[in-house]
């Protein structure tokens, strides 16, 4: 059963807490004080009290001192033992009463840049009737509050106990999978939690300022750009003569071809920054040796890359004819083709610039 019942106030959690049978076992004795918010089949869904003013609704992780599971973590905790500040500041959901008699919620979304279904579930389930969890189709996460119309950006966090922040260090330094784990966390404060004062007639404002939104851009490097574009246009020219020559050939067998053979000549010829792949051609080569290949015409990868520009300019063309029918729909076939070269231009320019290194990340307030 994972409904919950919506705590809309301290007190209420607070009486939810006095009122639910504590949650014994072989597995789980009367001292780790398990008070599940909902379903007792569910007791890593639970009410923590960190102290009388201060609650905490946890669906386990790294903050629960009972349910903190988590990926080669866990050796860590007798050297590094959680603290009930350390529930306090990093549970999904935090219930304050203050000195003034005032109430906050604090609300945090999961740490770490991968998927947390579990969390987003909860909060779905355990957050106010006036406060909604939503997430959009690109991925965006955000509180929406009922009485203002509107959405509050809540990001991914950072934040770990020192216990989790330890052990990804040290994981990370034998096991390159922990590495991006490792990258995600920090034991400072993030700032990345949204706080809400709940009013006399049940309704939340804003407490400070929300998490401020970043997003990435990419930027041409337009100096390093320059000076290629020359060599840019020739295998742009080249790779559009001589696909419709070659267009039939251009499938997923003729591709592997062509990735052995460029592993035999980088063999061969001892190629500095060449990494086999089996998808795409040149997919995990280095940048600079791109640059070479198309600074040198006469470099032993030459063909091959112009293969794969062939293999580029193949997949803008199906993904524009795809729409032909409908997005389309209706265009004149002389405007459809100067669209398609247009798009076919386009992708191999961004497929250029990937490659070869023209491009660089940067992140942005949105």
């Amino acid at each position: 059963m994972t409904y919950i019942i919506k705590l809309n106030s301290f007190d209420e959690v607070a009486a939810k807490y006095a009122t639910t049978p504590v949650l014994k076992s072989k597995d789980h004795p009367k001292e780790q004080d398990i008070r599940p918010i909902g379903g007792r089949r569910r007791k890593w869904e639970r009410i923590i009290k960190v102290d009388d003013h201060t609650y905490a609704l946890s669906c386990g992780g790294h903050a629960d001192p009972v349910f903190h599971w988590g990926w080669g973590t866990s050796d860590k905790l007798k050297e590094y033992p959680l603290q009930p500040q350390d529930t306090a500041r990093l549970s999904p959901i935090v219930w304050r009463k203050h000195k003034d008699g005032t109430e906050t919620i604090t609300i945090r979304n999961g740490q770490g840049s991968f998927q947390h279904n579990a969390i987003y579930s909860f909060l779905n389930r355990a957050l106010p009737q006036e406060l909604r969890f939503r997430i959009n189709r690109q991925g965006r996460h955000a509180i929406y509050n009922r009485a203002e119309g509107k959405e509050y950006y809540l990001p991914k966090t950072k934040t770990v106990p020192r216990y989790v922040y330890e052990a990804n260090k040290e994981n990370a330094a034998k096991n390159k999978w922990y590495t991006q784990r490792f990258k995600d966390c920090m034991v400072g404060f993030d700032n990345m939690s949204l706080t809400f004062q709940r009013t006399a007639e049940g309704k939340f404002v804003l407490v400070g300022k929300a998490p401020k939104e970043m997003v990435e851009r990419k930027r041409v490097l337009k100096d390093d750009k320059a000076k290629f574009k020359k060599h840019i246009d020739e295998v742009y020219e080249w790779a559009l003569t001589m696909y419709p020559l070659m267009r039939d050939q251009l499938n997923w067998g003729f591709r592997e071809e062509t990735n052995k053979r460029l592993r035999d000549i980088a063999k061969e010829h001892n190629v500095e920054g060449f990494e086999g792949g089996w998808r795409d051609l040149f997919e995990l080569c280095k940048p600079q040796l791109i640059r070479n290949i198309l600074a040198q015409p006469d470099h032993v990868m030459r063909y091959e890359f112009g293969l794969a520009a062939m293999f580029a300019i193949k997949a803008a063309m199906g993904l524009a004819s795809d729409k032909r029918n409908w997005e389309y729909k209706g265009m004149s076939d002389e405007d459809f083709e100067a669209l398609l070269k247009t798009k076919v231009r386009a992708h191999y320019v961004r497929w250029i610039n990937a490659l070869a290194g023209f491009t660089k990340t940067i992140k942005e307030e949105k």
